[in-house]
Formats: structure tokens, sequence, C-alpha cells
């Protein structure tokens, strides 16, 4: 059961644990950003999820950065954006760097993109999707990626809103 209360993180190991909300249609965002498909379930849990104590870091794309607020998050936020990472010439070496500074598991906040980076290169080791019945129109997820790199592990519908809770699928 992936409720909001019962996240089920791991306890010790640095790992990257994704989170992403998709409307209806694929989409990720509405108006350019993703607070127009949330729902007070998925508020919930994602609060739950950023706050939790096993979080050491918070990643996200260079436009998620530009367009979600970050003032108040409870961890180190770290943007991703080709342009500013310098030496770091992929993204597993840029992931590898953030696990040796940051010893606990490192939260992707996305974007889409971001998201599509790290399951490209198995990047991602539990992935916490929320799927709402609102249509989005923009930053569309690429599903095929997502089954062939995660596994499903649970499902539960909470009014309108979906959770499901995927694991790695090589290990």
């Amino acid at each position: 059961m992936i409720a909001p209360h019962s996240l089920e993180l791991p306890g010790q190991g640095s790992q990257v644990i994704a989170t992403l909300l998709i409307g209806s249609n694929g989409a990720t965002s509405l108006h350019g950003a993703s607070r127009g498909l949330r729902t007070p379930e998925d508020r919930t849990r994602f609060l739950a999820l950023r706050g939790a104590p096993e979080i050491s870091a918070i990643l996200v794309g260079g436009a998620t950065a530009a367009v979600e607020p970050y003032r108040f998050a409870p961890h180190p936020i770290i943007r991703f954006s080709r342009a500013a990472c310098g030496e770091v010439s992929s993204i597993p070496i840029f992931i590898e760097k953030l696990r040796r500074k940051y010893p606990g598991s490192i939260l992707c906040e996305g974007g889409v993109q971001l998201l599509h980076l790290l399951l490209k290169e198995d990047l991602v080791d539990l992935a916490f999707i929320s799927r709402v019945s609102i249509l989005g129109d923009g930053h569309y997820v690429d599903e095929e990626l997502l089954q062939s790199k995660m596994a499903l592990t649970s499902s539960e519908n909470i009014n309108q809103t979906t959770f499901e809770k995927y694991e790695r699928a090589s290990r």
C-alpha cells in the first residue's frame, strides 16, 4: 500500500528516488508547471517524501528550477543543467559525484526531461508516480522508457489519484 504516510523508503545507502506527477494524457505540466495537475492527496504524499529523513538532497532540472517554487525546500537543491555542469561530461558522472557528496538518498523532482536522462542510464532506483485524471498540456512522459527501465511493485487509488511505486527492473 502506498499511502502518503507509508512511503517505504530505503533506510540506508545512497539511492536515486524519482517522483513525478502525470496527467491522464501523459503530460507532466499544465500551463508550464506541475501545480495545475496537483490533487490534495498527491500534495500530501509529495511533501511527506520530500521531508523524509532518508533524503539528503533534491535534484531538479534547469527548466523545473525556473518554474517551480524551491525557496522552502527542506534539503539542498541541486540544479542539473547540461550547460552548467562544466567538467561533468555525463549524467552518470554527475550522479556519482552527488552520491559522494550527499550520503543519503537523492530525490529527483524532475522534470520529465531529467527523469528520462536518468532512466536511460539506469540511474533511478525507486520511483513514486502519481497519476491524476486532469489533462495536462506539456512535458510528456515516455511511458515505454519508464516501463522498460522500472518495474511496477504496487499501485493504490485514493480519490482521483493513483499512486504507483516502481523499482529498477535491472536489479
